[in-house]
């Protein structure tokens, strides 16, 4: 046996608990865990290479053995100790003395290596891996405001803010501007919503890193706000998507590298794109689903971990309306590595769609909805190693004091837990978990729209047969679909005719000439 500090060491191999995804269980002791190893039921299940290299810790077991290269099955009475490494978005980790397999220090599941030779060996490397946690709702307005303006700008953060700053990167969905002359929190009620300046501090105590820009309140106070507010979040560095100062920016995606790990942010509003409501200047992202599915299978075939959000239509209750279950679906089976609702003030269920993590919605974080259901919510921790969504951890809070996220208590959390399982339960009928996503190849043709009166306009790009980097491109903007297409030029056909063609071809060309290498002084414009 390698003990801990013998200087031959090189390394460990880092093992993990996996328990179903709804099991209301998130830690054990080492105590526990072999009470569990020594017993057939509950007991554990997993290779024989795992049994005997955690014997070494452990002691002999009464292990179910499952063949080398078979998968675990995880159930309620069996659990699985898998490689940390080979971990799934379709289990549940269960952490050992409060230490997770995947937290920067090893814990109680890892068999320590020694080696005459140099280099390290091991199957998980913290220093190529990820933490990102992904939130709800947040809104720094009404309620919420009076809390931070009675008892600071910290009090809402409390209970939540160790969570927040363990992780390596913070996702916050902010649904409104800040507007210098915002009222908000002087104690008058008010339907539209901003926040003040100075509420960007919370954002900071948050440790945010990464806001998320589909809110339908972000135009209350105006659409220039929303360019204001970008201005402040680029001013410290932060990432931000699904909007923008213009459909362009808004559908974008946003991307970072992180030990190694390349991510992709990308997001969009349901209901303004419902509403025809959408803006070609400051604004929320657009839904075209085609476009973003193409995107999306862009991202991946580019080594990028592509992380999707959508502000879709809310309902109050923990089952998510059907036409957002079909269209997370969609993202997901395009390449996604996780996919999420943001739009939700009451939980949604997750599950795993032809491999991606779709969590309809965690529920509100920073909100001032303090009534059952919409108080409760399951934020999502996200733990990428080389490349690869392993697993997701929840921190499942409550909302007190009109803004204020407590976490809850084992029973608060089983109740929770038991309405989302029963939620999953009711999905329609989705695909085998564990399916690859759907291929999308590689095309000439890229779907894309424009936008036009508040609505969307499908339009296909057809771009030339091979695009080399110091070159700019003839455009072709065929309104009436005649044009064939051709091997040295960008040709733009919408999927149907467009009554304002004067206003199309500027869009067109707008949109164009911002995304593609095009020759400015080569543009066809047939009308």
């Amino acid at each position: 046996m390698c003990a801990p500090g013998d200087p031959a060491r090189v390394g460990e191999w880092r093992y993990a608990i996996a328990a179903p995804p709804y099991t209301n269980v998130e830690d054990i002791s080492s105590a526990e865990l072999r009470v569990r190893w020594s017993r057939a039921l509950p007991g554990f299940t997993g290779t024989r290479d795992t049994i005997a290299a955690l014997a070494t810790q452990l002691g002999p077991g009464t292990i179910a053995p499952v063949d080398e290269g078979a998968r675990p099955e995880v159930t309620a009475q069996q659990w699985a100790i898998v490689p940390a490494d080979e971990l799934v978005p379709n289990w549940k980790v269960v952490t050992v003395d409060g230490q997770h397999p995947l937290d920067k220090h090893a814990g109680a599941l890892s068999v320590p290596l020694c080696s005459s030779t140099r280099g390290a060996i091991r199957n998980i490397d913290p220093d190529q891996l990820t933490t990102l946690v992904m939130t709800g709702t947040t809104a720094l307005t009404r309620l919420t405001a009076k809390l931070i303006e009675d008892k600071g700008i910290d009090y809402p953060l409390r209970d939540v803010e160790p969570w927040l700053a363990a992780a390596d990167l913070v996702h916050l969905s902010n649904e409104v501007s800040f507007v210098p002359s915002c009222k908000t929190g002087d104690g008058k009620p008010t339907r539209e919503f901003c926040a003040k300046e100075r509420y960007i501090r919370l954002l900071e105590k948050a440790h945010a890193s990464i806001i998320e820009l589909t809110g339908s309140h972000l135009h209350d106070f105006g659409h220039a706000w929303i360019t204001h507010t970008v201005a402040m979040y680029e001013q410290r560095g932060w990432l931000w998507f699904g909007g923008g100062r213009s459909q362009i920016e808004a559908t974008e995606p946003r991307t970072l590298e992180h030990h190694g790990n390349k991510l992709a942010f990308l997001g969009c509003n349901a209901p303004v794109t419902d509403w025809r409501a959408l803006r070609r200047g400051p604004g929320v992202g657009g839904c075209d689903l085609p476009r973003m599915a193409r995107q999306i299978a862009a991202l991946r075939r580019a080594g990028f971990v592509p992380i999707v959000s959508v502000q879709h239509h809310e309902v109050y209750k923990h089952d998510p309306p059907e036409q957002l279950v079909h269209d997370l679906r969609t993202l997901a089976a395009a390449g996604a590595a996780f996919v999420m609702g943001s739009q939700a003030h009451v939980a949604h269920p997750w599950e795993v769609h032809r491999g991606a993590y779709v969590h309809y919605g965690p529920g509100n974080f920073l909100f001032d909805q303090t009534w059952h259901p919409v108080r409760d919510a399951a934020q999502d921790k996200l733990y990428i190693h080389r490349g690869a969504l392993l697993t997701v951890g929840h921190l499942y809070t409550r909302i007190e004091e009109h803004g204020r996220p407590r976490v809850m208590d084992g029973r608060e959390r089983g109740e929770l837990l038991a309405a989302l399982a029963g939620a999953r339960r009711r999905l329609p009928r989705g695909v085998e978990p564990w399916a690859p996503p759907l291929d999308v190849a590689p095309s000439r043709e890229h779907p894309d729209s424009v936008v036009l009166d508040g609505r969307l306009h499908s339009i296909t790009v057809t771009t030339p047969r091979s695009i080399e980097p110091t070159r700019r491109y003839p455009l072709v903007i065929d309104l009436r679909g005649k044009e064939p297409p051709r091997d040295d030029a960008f040709v733009v056909v919408p999927a149907v005719a467009i009554a304002r063609r004067k206003e199309a071809v500027q869009v067109i060309e707008e949109l164009m000439t911002a995304k593609y290498p095009i020759d400015p002084n080569a543009v066809t414009r047939s009308r």
